[in-house]
């Protein structure tokens, strides 16, 4: 047999080390881009010293451990929860099929025979008819929960299609759930480096705010006054989304759980802004609880 030539050699060691480094940069995708970068370039350090001491590349990736192994030691250093990202879609996924089955029993015992705030569509039919139809939205929601990893994200944005679909030509009381599913899609993305940015929180307050900002156009409008209570109800949002900007978990906690509440009350105060109450209800509920995990649990890193 042929001996393997010094070129040769050295063609299959750089292949070795690229081999190496391109596993681990996929498996640190999760880091920073300084800590992903930090990190590689002690990798390279390591297969040059290797070649210096006269081990082969296969020696020093021996002495890194597979990549695998050798990412896990990594995240586990630099304080990172591998996770994190995971956590926060499925808490978001199954509050998102919470929504949907919670929509379900309310519009089951509130409009047996037929629903009728459908924009394009209104389902008529009779009680069981509209059970199943109301708990489309929840098997639809659970879908990203239940495929295999690699198929995710393709059935995620199919679910954000059809829920958002559903929302505006069926059954407009399904918003929530779809928001909930769309924040379930942007905020592991935006929270998987740690905390998100200033801008995020300041476009969170900014969307709080919108309910108050239909109380006054409507009062500008002549279509309510503008009573001790309906200030109330306007001062309240503002006051959520001032509080939202503050750089914590808790403040999310807060908002979320007066998002349940206006949800809950809602179901018990029907009335002429009925729907208007449901999506605020919603949009509290997604905001705060996308800012609670967003800045939940974070250490400190010690790589730079």
């Amino acid at each position: 047999m042929r001996r393997a030539t010094t070129t040769e050699g050295t063609t299959m060691n750089a292949d070795t080390e690229d081999t190496y480094l391109r596993d681990v940069a996929k498996r640190l995708r999760a880091l920073t881009p300084a800590q992903r970068s930090a990190v590689l370039d002690d990798v390279r350090a390591h297969f040059a010293d290797a070649a210096e001491a006269g081990r082969t590349p296969e020696q020093a990736v021996e002495g890194l451990g597979d990549p695998a192994t050798f990412t896990r030691r990594v995240q586990a250093e630099l304080g990172h929860d591998a996770d994190r990202a995971g956590r926060i879609r499925r808490v978001l996924q199954w509050t998102a099929v919470a929504m949907a089955v919670f929509t379900a029993m309310f519009e089951t015992f509130l409009w047996p025979d037929g629903m009728t705030f459908g924009l394009f569509l209104p389902i008529q039919g009779d009680g069981f008819a509209v059970v199943l139809w109301s708990l489309v939205p929840a098997l639809v929601a659970a879908l990203p929960l239940v495929v295999p990893a690699r198929a995710r994200t393709a059935t995620t944005v199919v679910v954000l299609a059809a829920l958002t679909a559903l929302a505006l030509a069926a059954q407009m009381t399904f918003v929530p759930t779809a928001m909930l599913a769309w924040a379930a899609l942007i905020v592991p993305v935006i929270a998987r480096h740690g905390r998100p940015a200033p801008a995020w929180r300041i476009a969170g307050g900014v969307l709080l705010m919108l309910p108050s900002a239909q109380l006054l156009s409507g009062a500008l409008a002549g279509s309510w006054g503008m009573d001790a209570e309906a200030m109330i109800y306007t001062a309240v949002p503002v006051g959520l989304g001032l509080l939202l900007l503050v750089g914590r978990s808790w403040p999310g906690v807060v908002v979320a759980a007066f998002g349940a509440g206006v949800l809950v009350w809602g179901t018990l105060d029907l009335g002429m802004l009925f729907l208007l109450l449901w999506w605020a209800g919603g949009l509290f509920l997604t905001v705060g609880l996308s800012h609670a995990l967003a800045h939940a649990n974070l250490r400190r890193t010690g790589r730079a």
